[in-house]
Formats: structure tokens, sequence, C-alpha cells
């Protein structure tokens, strides 16, 4: 079985059931960057009363096709979930399945900004429209105030040196992630990717361009006490950059 073989037998499964609105792929699939690696996330707009009954629906029509031999599931009130791999498929093909509830999450989680580098729909059917586009406009007040924010945390290097003077590695190594590297790489991502700033890490390379991200890497490589006290004023250096940048663009 490939991906092609798996999404064609489940969006047929899906299709027949009165209840189930709409079926799209999201990840590789929308952005059209499938890979040998990409796993399949699989999300289906239903009737809240058939959210939980049809995600083990889902997982019982795929064990038609070949037992699992792993699976993880999270049922939530808006979202039931599992993410899954079926035996004699390839090891980096695992399906999460995403079944939301349409009058929980509303018309809102089925509306994509045109040109999200994070999340894109290939829709496979949508029985009453519910999948919208928009284009998507950066509000400055809220860049400012999260911009704002970082600032205070990157101020509060004290938490971090406090550890380091103290020589504890991992409390320093916690400290240094939370209040230094976290808010640095959300302003980075402010300034490239304002829709999805708080995505940390997710996807990261592909969504900066290559020396923005070389630039973020080199914090998160430390391995001794003294490479994270070298990066804290290389830190204050590289956000106060990014800072006059969002203020220069963004006009606040």
């Amino acid at each position: 079985m490939d991906r092609n073989s798996i999404i064609a037998y489940l969006k047929e499964f899906a299709r027949e059931k009165p209840y189930v609105n709409a079926m799209w792929l999201e990840g590789a699939d929308g952005l059209g960057m499938v890979d040998e690696y990409s796993d399949i996330d699989f999300w289906f707009d239903v009737e809240k009363s058939h959210q939980e009954s049809f995600l083990y629906a889902c997982v019982r029509a795929l064990e038609r096709l070949s037992p699992t031999d792993s699976r993880v599931d999270h049922i939530r009130t808006d979202i039931a979930q599992s993410n899954l791999h079926l035996e004699n498929t390839s090891e980096y093909l695992t399906l999460d399945l995403c079944v939301q509830s349409h009058e929980i999450r509303g018309m809102d989680a089925t509306s994509f900004a045109r040109g999200d580098a994070a999340e894109q729909p290939l829709v496979l059917f949508d029985k009453k429209g519910i999948i919208t586009f928009y284009d998507y406009q950066p509000d400055p007040e809220q860049i400012r105030l999260l911009l704002e924010k970082n600032r205070n945390r990157l101020r509060q290097m004290s938490r971090v040196t406090k550890y380091i003077k103290r020589g504890l590695y991992l409390e320093a190594y916690m400290k240094y992630m939370e209040d230094v590297v976290e808010p640095l790489t959300e302003t980075v991502r402010l300034f490239y990717t304002p829709k999805i700033s708080g995505y940390g890490l997710c996807h990261i390379s592909r969504h900066l361009p290559a020396q923005a991200a070389g630039e973020l890497e080199r914090f998160y490589k430390v391995t001794s006490l003294e490479e994270i006290a070298e990066n804290l004023e290389r830190a204050a250096e590289l956000f106060a950059g990014y800072e006059e940048r969002l203020r220069e663009k963004y006009q606040f």
C-alpha cells in the first residue's frame, strides 16, 4: 500500500457517510511538499453527534487494509484524533486522523489564509461548501504586544545568569530556553511569518530564509554553561535588530 491508495480508500469510505461534511488533507499534501518521509494529515468535518464514533470507524476501516502496529488516540471536546501506523507500510507513513465537530468549531476552523506557509487544505470533498479562504493581514497592534512581551522576557536574563553562576547547567538551560531562545524565535517569526509566530521550531527551516534560520540555530546548539553565557549578549543584539525592523515595517 502507498499513500495514494490509502487516501483514495479513506475518501471513498468517508464520502458515503451523510454526517461527514468535508474531508481534506493538510501538512505536506496541502502545501504540495510531499516526499518519501511525509506522513498523511487527514481532516474531517462532521456532525457533533458522530465525532468520536466516526474516528473509531475510520480506524476500523483502515485495519481492514492492514493491522496497526502503533496507535495513539487523543479525544478532546472539539476534535477526536488518532495517530496510527499500518503494518507493511513505510515507517514514515504515519496516519494522523483528525475529526472535528462542525457545531463546536464553526466555520472559522475551515477558513484558511491564502498563501499560509503552515496550513493549506487539499480538499478531497466538501458537501456543504464549508472550506473557505481569506486574505490575511497582520495586525500591527497584536505584533507590538507580542514584541513587548518578548522584550520583557529577554530583560529577565538574570533568571539565566543566576544558574550559570551557581554552576547548574540543567536549570540554566531551562531558563535560557524559556526566557531567551523561545522569545527570540517568536520575534524572528513575527517578522517573517506573523500569522504563525507561535509555531516555535515546527518546520521553521522551511518557513524562514536560510540565513535567518542559521542565525537562530546557533542559539540551540549549546552544550555548556560557557556557551549559554556567550549567547546571552548575542541574543540581545539579534532581538534589538529584529525589533527595529518590526517597528519600521509596521510603523509603531
